[in-house]
Order: structure tokens, then sequence, then C-alpha cells
């Protein structure tokens, strides 16, 4: 389920979200909402922890769009510097910078008509988060090097597995690009809350590994159910490198629970699962955004208040945001809260304040 980083993607002559497997509710409502959301030119924030499949989800929305012909255009923004990512971007003209030969057309251009994915939106500097904004508001550009000013027409999906809203109270992201980005918040659920697509992934990803190396190796119950009750922090990427390890170092054509690390003691998950909540534990609201339980040392209700406190009127969504989401939920809570990227607590704290009935929905 992996693809590459950077690169422009033909119109699919597959289904929208084949590639997208799993039976579970979480996973089934995200999926829909996508579909609903593709309906749309809105902007959209993929939010999550790594490697539950924010590219394959934008991927789902342009091809359930009227935009499935035009070009998807996807770019990996972190560890690019300002200069790198405004050239990728933007393009530039013939001798702008040292080594620019020829002129290059930006990922803007490439996707006019169509869309584009920035993921790792939340790793970008200061300096080019103004430029972006300016782009995204004014919907033109000019190249680096250059003084054409050219017109673009691309619906923007961006993704990130950052805290925003502690990123915007500490001043590491602008409020208002992040309220241009942040128009409909889709939050993709890890792994660990996909009751029973475990199994079902790790049987496609082993159907690749037989066809790819010639093998004919097949998992034994005992297997699924140990790999069915792993948490992996990693989510599909760290599944997917499991099975393949495991796989590699398999002693016979049936897979036991004795091939998988864990089972040996050489697994990494836990002692990177506590480094993370060791990590996270040391500021009180990160991961609120995706609508998890934060342990902190204090209750969640407790939790929540803080992160209110801390993002000021950014805990109360806006009125006409919080009326689209919950119109679009069918007046189902948890489901508006996953639509903005908010909890359920958030939710309903902002019905109050607003005065908005859920019966009216």
């Amino acid at each position: 389920m992996a693809g590459s980083d950077d690169e422009t993607t033909p119109k699919s002559a597959v289904r929208p979200g084949a590639e997208i497997v799993g039976e579970s509710a979480a996973l089934k409502e995200v999926f829909e909402i996508a579909q609903i959301v593709a309906r749309s030119n809105s902007p959209v924030l993929l939010r999550g922890e790594s490697g539950t499949g924010k590219e394959f989800f934008a991927k789902l929305i342009h091809d359930s769009s009227s935009r499935r012909e035009k070009p998807f255009v996807k770019l990996n923004c972190a560890a690019l510097s300002a200069g790198v990512l405004e050239s990728e971007l933007f393009g530039h003209e013939k001798g702008a910078f040292t080594g620019a030969t020829s002129p290059k057309e930006g990922r803007f251009e490439l996707a006019h008509g169509g869309t584009l994915l920035l993921d790792e939106i939340g790793e970008i500097s200061a300096e080019f988060q103004a430029k972006l904004l300016r782009v995204l508001q004014e919907g033109e550009l000019e190249r680096v090097g250059g003084t054409r000013t050219l017109k673009v027409n691309v619906r923007l999906i961006c993704a990130t597995n950052k805290d925003l809203e502690t990123a915007v109270a500490a001043g590491e992201f602008r409020a208002d690009l992040y309220y241009r980005i942040n128009v409909v918040p889709i939050t993709l659920p890890p792994l660990r809350q996909r009751d029973g697509d475990i199994p079902r992934l790790a049987q496609l990803f082993l159907r690749r590994f037989n066809k790819e190396n010639g093998r004919s190796l097949s998992f034994a119950p005992s297997t699924l159910d140990i790999l069915s009750k792993c948490e992996f922090p990693g989510n599909i990427r760290e599944l997917q490198n499991c099975i393949q390890r495991t796989a590699t170092l398999a002693r016979s054509d049936v897979i036991i629970p004795q091939d998988l690390a864990c089972e040996q003691g050489r697994c990494y998950s836990p002692l990177l699962k506590k480094a993370v909540a060791e990590r996270e534990g040391k500021g009180a609201v990160h991961g609120l955004a995706r609508g998890e339980t934060v342990s902190t040392g204090q209750p969640r209700d407790a939790a929540v208040f803080a992160a209110e406190a801390v993002m000021g009127h950014s805990g109360l969504i806006g009125r006409e945001r919080l009326v689209q989401a919950m119109a679009t939920a069918g007046g189902n809570q948890a489901k508006a809260a996953r639509l903005l990227g908010r909890t359920p607590r958030q939710v309903g704290y902002s019905l109050r304040r607003h005065g908005i009935e859920r019966k009216l929905f």
C-alpha cells in the first residue's frame, strides 16, 4: 500500500479506493466521509498518525471527484528547504539560480484542473508558509526568477501527523494558513482501532510477498491471532514491514507464531511506543486533535480543558463550520468530530455555546 512520495499520477483504471483494504467500522466511516467530501472542491486536511494511509485517501478523494480526469500530483514537504520547496511547487525560470539550466513547471502548474496533495504540511518553514498562503488566497503565482503571473485551478489536499493546533498556539504555524487548509479535516483511524483489519492486511502483504518472490507461504491461524493483538504504532507501514521480515526469515511454508519477532523478543514496537508516550506526555494537548485519549497524569476532561485554555478561541468551533459538519454527519456528533478534526467533547461544547440543538439535523 505504499507509493513513491513525489510524482504525477494518471487517472487509475481501477475503482476509487481499491488500494484501501479493510472492513472495520472505523475505516468504512472515513471512507464514506471521503467520498462525500469528493463532491465538492473544498480544501481537505487529512490527519492521523504516520502510516495510516493518508496518501491513499487523498487519491480516493481525487478519483471520486469531478477532477478525476485531470492530474493527481503529490509532494512530500518534509526535509525540503524553503528555496527547494518554492521551486518544486511554483516552478522556476531558466537562470533563476545556479543549476537552473531550463524552465521548470511547478507542482501547482502540473496539477492545474486536478488535485495537489501536500504531505507533511506541518513541516514547512514559517518563511514558506506566507508564500503558500498567498497562492491559496489568490489562485495565482510566479515561478522563481519569473515575472509572469500564472493562474492555477487546483483542489488542495494537505496531510499531516502533527498537532497543528499546538503548533499554531506555539507560533510555529500561521493561524491564517491553518484555517485556509483546515476547511474539511478528516482524521484517519490508527490500525489498532480498525477491528478485524489486521488479518486482512497481513494476508494481502503475504500474497504480494509470495508473488514477488515466487513463494507459497501461508499463516497458521494462531499467527494471525497474535498479529491481531499487536498495536503497531507505525500502523500499516509497520505491519507491512513485519510481514515482509517474517516471511523472509520463515523456516517453512507455514508461518507459525515462533517466526514472529515479538515471540522471539526482537520486536522494537514496545520500545517505540514507550518513547513516543514519554515524549507526548510532556505536552498536555498533543494528540487531542486526533480525538484520542491523552495520558498526561490528569483526567481526560481536565486535559481537554487545558487544551482549550492553551488554544484560546480555537477550542470553540465556528458556527458555520459546525453546522456544515453536523449536517454532513447526519447529526452524529462523533462523526462530525472526525470531520472537523476535533474531539466529540469539543463538538458538544461548541454546540452548547452556539445554542445549536442536535435534533435539527
